[in-house]
């Protein structure tokens, strides 16, 4: 699960860190792109942070319910 999130926090990063190279694309297409990676980025950290809090849930849950019984 840890490797799943790191994968995921990784690739968020690299999206939203992305080297601005030089090319022929217009102005507003460079800042489409800029817009959309950044968005995928995001989502994508988000998404992780997602994946280990319900994680963190699931250990807690299945902590709690030993005790029960």
């Amino acid at each position: 699960m840890i490797l799943v999130t790191l994968l995921l926090m990784s690739t968020g990063l690299m999206f939203l860190v992305q080297p601005r190279s030089v090319t022929d694309a217009s102005y507003q297409q460079n800042a489409d792109r800029l817009a959309t990676s950044r968005w995928i980025g995001g989502s994508l950290i988000t998404m992780s942070a997602l994946f280990l809090f319900m994680g963190a849930l699931q250990l807690l849950d299945e902590a709690s319910h030993h005790i029960g019984h």
